[in-house]
C-alpha cells in the first residue's frame, strides 16, 4: 500500500511539472506569436548622411529586441554588396571595417535583423554615408515656437506656410508645451499617438515638407514650473516619434537625462537657460544627457527692438566650462504669429543637403552658429576640420575664420576667439562687410574654442566651438 501511494505521489509530481512545462511553452508561444514589433536598430555609425573624411570609417550599429535576435538573419550591405561574412557580429552589433579605401562620394549601407520571435519580425534599416571632403550650405531657421500659447490660436498649417513663404525660411520647428498637449499623460517618448494635437502636428508637417525647398520640423518643449523644480528649465526635443511630459513620474532631470539616452537618435536644446526658467542644475554635467543635449539657446525673442529680447551667452560659456558639448543657437520663441518676421534672429545650420536628416546629422555635429542678423555668413575651422568637430592630439592648431554680411548697413566690428573660462585668446577689430582672421597656435589639451562675430548695432554671433583632446 506505502508502495502504491508511492508511486502515486511520483506520478502526480511528473504530471504536475509538465503541466506547468507546458503551460509555460503555450505562454511562450502566445507570447511570441503576438509580438509584432521588430528589432531596434540603433547607435549606427557612421550616421545618417554623415560626411566623412577618411576612407577606410568603421561600420557598426547596434540591435536589441525583447525575444533576442536570430544572428543567422542578420545581413550587412554596403553599395549593395553583401558584406556580412566580413563583420564582427554579436549578440547585440555588428561591425565592418573596408580593408581599402572607397572611393569618394556617397557610400549606401543596409542592415536586416530579424527577431526570434514565431513571426520572424524583420527590421530594415538603409542609411548613407559620404567620403571625401563634404562642401557646406548656410540654412536658416528657427528651433522654437509655439502655436498653444497663442492669444488667438491658429492652424499648424499656417505657421508652417507664413515661415516658408512670409520668412522665408529654410526650415522651421514648431515645439508645443508637451503639459499642455491633450492626453500627454498617456504619451511616451516612442508613441504620442493618443494625443491629437500631436498627430495634427506631424501630419502639418509631412505635408509642407519639400526637400531642397523648405523643411519644417516638429519637437515638444518639456517645461517645469520654476517655483517647484529651479534646478530643472525647458528642453526641446526633436527627432522622436512621441513625446513625455513633466506631469509624468520618474521626471527629475536625472530621470530624464537617462531616458532620453536611450535614443540615440533624438536631439535636445537647452532652452531659454536663466534664473527665471531654469539653470538644469546650473549645468551639472551629465553624460548620459551629454549625448543628446547638443543644442543651447543664446538668444531668444519675438520682439522688434533687439533689446527687448534675451541673451544666454553667460549660460554658453558655463555650459561649456562644465564639459558639454553643444552649439548655440538662436530662436523668437513665438508667442505671436510673426514666426521668422518678428526680427532676425537665427539659427543656422550648415548641411551638404536641404532635407530632415542633413539637418539633423549636422545639429548631432554640431555644425551650428546662433546669430542676430540674418544676413551674416560665418565659416570657422580649425586644421580644416569645421565648426563642433572635436579634434584629438594635433601638432599645431590652424584657425580660419570669415565672416560675410552683403547688408551695406551692417558692418562687422570684431572678431573674438574664446576658450576655456571666457579668456579671449584672440580680437581684431575690423570695420567692413567682409572680414577675415587666420592664425596658428600650439594646440593645448583639453581646450575650446568659439568666435564671436560682433557688428555694428549691437548684434553679435556665435559659433559652436572646436574641442582639441
Amino acid at each position: 500500500m506505502n508502495f502504491k501511494k508511492s508511486v502515486f505521489f511520483i506520478i502526480s509530481i511528473f504530471i504536475l511539472i509538465f503541466c506547468n512545462i507546458s503551460n509555460g511553452l503555450d505562454n511562450q508561444s502566445k507570447h511570441n506569436n503576438n509580438d509584432l514589433n521588430p528589432p531596434i536598430i540603433e547607435d549606427i555609425c557612421p550616421s545618417k548622411c554623415q560626411e566623412y573624411i577618411i576612407g577606410r570609417p568603421c561600420i557598426k550599429a547596434s540591435y536589441k529586441d525583447l525575444n533576442g535576435i536570430d544572428l543567422s538573419s542578420i545581413k550587412l550591405f554596403l553599395n549593395y554588396e553583401d558584406i556580412t561574412d566580413k563583420c564582427k557580429i554579436t549578440k547585440n552589433s555588428i561591425s565592418y571595417t573596408p580593408s581599402k579605401r572607397l572611393k569618394r562620394g556617397t557610400q549606401i549601407a543596409k542592415l536586416e535583423v530579424c527577431d526570434l520571435s514565431l513571426n520572424k519580425n524583420k527590421q530594415v534599416l538603409e542609411w548613407y554615408f559620404t567620403v571625401g571632403t563634404p562642401i557646406y550650405k548656410h540654412y536658416r531657421g528657427l528651433l522654437h515656437s509655439h502655436i498653444d500659447t497663442l492669444p488667438n490660436p491658429i492652424k499648424y498649417d499656417d505657421a508652417y506656410y507664413i515661415a516658408k513663404y512670409k520668412s522665408n525660411l529654410d526650415f522651421f520647428a514648431i515645439t508645443e508645451h508637451s503639459n499642455e498637449l491633450d492626453n500627454s499623460i498617456y504619451c511616451n517618448i516612442d508613441n504620442a499617438s493618443a494625443s491629437s494635437k500631436w498627430s495634427a502636428l506631424i501630419k502639418s508637417r509631412d505635408k509642407f515638407t519639400v526637400n531642397g525647398s523648405f523643411i519644417p520640423l516638429s519637437g515638444f518643449e518639456i517645461t517645469y514650473d520654476n517655483k517647484q523644480n529651479s534646478s530643472f528649465g525647458h528642453i526641446n526635443i526633436f527627432n522622436s516619434n512621441g513625446l513625455v511630459c513633466s506631469n509624468q513620474p520618474d521626471m527629475k532631470l536625472d530621470d530624464f537625462y537617462k531616458l532620453i539616452n536611450e535614443h540615440d537618435d533624438l536631439i535636445g536644446q537647452f532652452n531659454n537657460p536663466c534664473i527665471n526658467f531654469g539653470t538644469f542644475s546650473n549645468f551639472k554635467y551629465s553624460s548620459l544627457g551629454d549625448k543628446i543635449m547638443c543644442l543651447l539657446e543664446v538668444g531668444s525673442g519675438d520682439n522688434v527692438e533687439l533689446q527687448k529680447n534675451y541673451r544666454y551667452d553667460d549660460m554658453y560659456q558655463i555650459a561649456l566650462d562644465k564639459g558639454w558639448h553643444i552649439a548655440p543657437t538662436c530662436n523668437q520663441n513665438n508667442q505671436k504669429t510673426n514666426f521668422g518676421i518678428a526680427n532676425e534672429f537665427r539659427t543656422v545650420i550648415l548641411s551638404t543637403d536641404l532635407n530632415k536628416d542633413s539637418l539633423f546629422d549636422s545639429l548631432k555635429n554640431r555644425r551650428v552658429y546662433a546669430t542676430e542678423d540674418k544676413n551674416i555668413k560665418i565659416d570657422y575651422t580649425i586644421n580644416d576640420l569645421p565648426l563642433g568637430s572635436i579634434i584629438t592630439n594635433p601638432s599645431k592648431l590652424s584657425f580660419s575664420i570669415t565672416a560675410i554680411d552683403n547688408d551695406l548697413n551692417d558692418k562687422i566690428t570684431e572678431i573674438q576667439v574664446i576658450s576655456n573660462n571666457g579668456q579671449i585668446i584672440k580680437s581684431t577689430k575690423f570695420n567692413s562687410n567682409l572680414a577675415k582672421l587666420d592664425f596658428n597656435i600650439k594646440p593645448e589639451k583639453n581646450k575650446f574654442y568659439y568666435i564671436k562675430v560682433i557688428e555694428n548695432k549691437n548684434k553679435i554671433s556665435l559659433t559652436a566651438p572646436i574641442w582639441i583632446k
